[in-house]
């Protein structure tokens, strides 16, 4: 384990105070001019555990914002220990919702700071063996986008998540489905489980969410696959708290490798927020023609949304094929969606009965004839890079 202090460009009387007590209680403190210089050591890529201790300039607010979002997004390779003046509980959740920090009072002991790195040690040493690092300190978010309804879009998140859990290059992953449709969600129906996203309830206290209420709201398989899904309700999407759906998104940030989205067919006004922190988008549809016009204003509709090296990919969905087994009106495929990325999934017969018993089609008999379809789609998945590390 390395430990930090994070040097200020002027240091207080108060700073010095502090400073005084961590080196006390913390041997072997190093000194560093900023975060930056801490990741680019390469320490956190080694597997070891680092910790930052930063002492916050007394009423800069601004510089509290700005390392809660460092600490969300560089939570897997650096944890933070922020000291600073007394902050709201609302602050406070926020803080801890990132996964990569924790706040101590200016007036509290250098003990209190010692407990929470022996925890965070503790913490790191329960979860090496099994979690493997997300590339560029956070994990790759795919948004599932539907064209049209009844496109299968919900059912190719799930299957493709569940190839992604059965593959030997990514079993080990900490992997989750999120599913954003918040009133007819059905994706739990299809693995015979309980939905737990109480998101009427998140949407009003945002604030409450902590490490507890977050465990309530998933739904984990025996594969090890989790699951962020709502309860059928007649929730009204404008009552949403963007706040809410931000903390929730920002926790997940920080503890899964993959995470994959279902949008949901109408388009609010956070969905192009959802897509543009995204590092991919896959819009799904089937091969009709009034379709692949959808298609094509969706995948318009997404590259407009300003998110810069995002990828795209298509799925099309149900496809038929002729006795020769090519795809069944490729050629109009080719035609609209010339020079674009194209995955086809074949009409499977045994889909609806698949959904009838809530099992799905890759854990059961037809995992087989599946998985050849599923193969090429999960790939790009799972070879996809964090738009972070690629903009380094």
């Amino acid at each position: 384990m390395t430990v930090y202090h994070l040097q200020p460009n002027a240091a207080s009387r108060r700073h010095a105070t502090i400073e005084a007590g961590l080196k006390a209680a913390i041997p072997g403190l190093i000194k560093a001019t900023s975060l930056r210089e801490i990741l680019s050591s390469g320490t956190s890529r080694r597997g070891e555990l680092v910790v930052a201790v930063v002492i916050l300039p007394q009423g800069d607010h601004q510089e509290f914002e700005q390392l809660v979002e460092f600490a969300a997004r560089h939570a897997r390779e650096i944890f933070l220990v922020l000291i600073g003046d007394e902050i709201s509980t609302n602050d406070y959740k926020r803080v801890i919702r990132t996964g990569g920090a924790d706040w101590v009072s200016a007036n509290a002991d250098a003990a209190e700071v010692v407990e929470i790195i022996a925890g965070r040690k503790e913490f790191a040493a329960d979860t090496a063996s099994s979690h493997a690092p997300a590339a560029g300190g956070r994990p790759i978010t795919i948004s599932f986008v539907p064209s049209a309804g009844g496109v299968g879009n919900t059912t190719l998140v799930l299957e493709t998540a569940l190839q992604l859990k059965s593959d030997k290059k990514t079993q080990d992953q900490r992997i989750c489905v999120i599913d954003l449709d918040f009133q007819t969600s059905h994706i739990c129906d299809y693995v015979d489980s309980e939905p737990r996203l109480k998101i009427a309830d998140l949407s009003s206290a945002p604030e409450r969410l902590d490490e507890h209420l977050f465990e309530s709201y998933r739904t984990r398989l025996d594969n090890g696959l989790d699951i962020f899904a709502a309860p059928r309700s007649k929730f009204t999407w404008e009552k949403l708290n963007i706040e809410a759906l931000d903390a929730l998104l920002t926790m997940i940030a920080g503890r899964y490798d993959l995470v994959l989205i279902a949008c949901p067919l109408p388009w609010f006004s956070w969905t192009s927020q959802v897509i543009g922190a995204s590092d991919a988008a896959i819009i799904t549809g089937i091969n009709t023609i009034p379709c692949l016009r959808q298609v094509c204003e969706t995948l318009e509709l997404v590259r407009a949304s300003g998110a810069s090296l995002l990828q795209t990919a298509i799925v099309i969905n149900r496809c038929d094929y002729t006795l020769l087994g090519s795809i069944a009106r490729r050629k109009h495929v080719g035609m609209v969606l010339r020079d674009e990325q194209v995955f086809f999934i074949a009409n499977r017969p045994e889909a609806i009965e698949c959904i009838n018993m809530g099992q799905p089609m890759m854990l059961g008999s037809a995992a087989r004839r599946l998985r050849k379809d599923l193969l090429p789609l999960a790939n790009f998945c799972a070879g996809l890079k964090s738009r972070s590390a690629v903009s380094r």
